[in-house]
């Protein structure tokens, strides 16, 4: 295993099983292709690694905070959007897919997925848990929320698979490989902590939070909210230091103070 560092780069490439039954995604089909301690000797590789028109594929890794922030080391119950992007250095693939695990030091299955992006889902096959693609993709980019286990778990490490596919319904032309990611835990502030206040920001807490959010270190002009896709959904009062949004959905949002222009990334549970 190897230790996973500020872009989360790797140069490494990715494999999954996108056999026609597992086209929709292996777990949800009832298989574990990751390589992962546990998934058995079966993976993405053993049928889909003959292929050369797609060159060499990789994977970038990231992993950012409630605010934005890309972090290579987690803090206790916080939540964090996870990112893969899988690239490949030659040809023009029909699709891609993924599947990853997360286990921690002592090779048990952790579950924190949620909110998986619109090309994703989360499965179980065998009593574990997995984010993987819905369907062959057309986007190389896969994007799911993951909330850290409690203190001192320790490190925690996720096995993933990839694929370049070109869609000829079967394993023929494809390529894949396998890769795992470990990171750290680190003492910090827990995710109802205020967050620190830098020079063009103000603070949110609680964050994550459940609807009532707290903002200081702004002037407090008229605050809105946008969602994800940068589109207004709400409206705070003028003046007020608080807004509420229990009646959103879970994910990412964007408090922004009109009269500034500052702004915080929140997360709503």
């Amino acid at each position: 295993m190897k230790k996973i560092y500020l872009s989360l780069i790797t140069c490494g490439v990715l494999g999954i099983v996108l056999l026609n039954s597992n086209a929709g995604g292996p777990a949800s089909n009832g298989n574990r292709a990751t390589g992962a301690p546990g998934d058995g000797s079966s993976t993405c590789v053993t049928c889909h690694n003959s292929g050369g028109a797609f060159g060499n594929v990789t994977i970038d890794m990231s992993m950012k905070d409630a605010n934005g922030n890309v972090k290579t080391e987690y803090i206790a119950d916080s939540v964090y959007e996870i990112k893969i992007t899988v690239s490949n250095s030659a040809g023009t693939p029909d699709g891609y897919g993924f599947s990853m695990i997360c286990l921690d030091a002592n090779d048990n299955n952790y579950n924190g997925w949620a909110n998986a992006s619109s090309n994703a889902q989360l499965s179980t096959s065998a009593g574990r848990n997995y984010v993987e693609h819905d369907g062959i993709s057309s986007s190389n980019e896969f994007t799911v929320d993951w909330t850290a286990p409690s203190v001192s778990t320790g490190d925690v490490t996720f096995y993933v698979g990839a694929n370049a596919v070109n869609g000829a319904d079967g394993n023929s032309g494809d390529k894949a490989a396998l890769d795992d990611f470990t990171i750290s835990e680190t003492e910090g502030q827990g995710p109802n902590a205020v967050n620190e206040i830098e020079e063009d920001q103000f603070a949110v807490f609680p964050n994550p939070t459940n609807g009532l959010v707290t903002i200081e270190g702004t002037d407090l002009g008229t605050l809105v909210v946008l969602n994800s896709e940068g589109q207004l959904i709400q409206s705070g009062t003028q003046g007020s230091n608080t807004i509420d949004v229990s009646n959103q959905p879970t994910g990412f949002y964007l408090i922004q103070d009109k009269a500034t222009g500052k702004s915080q990334k929140i997360f709503k549970l």
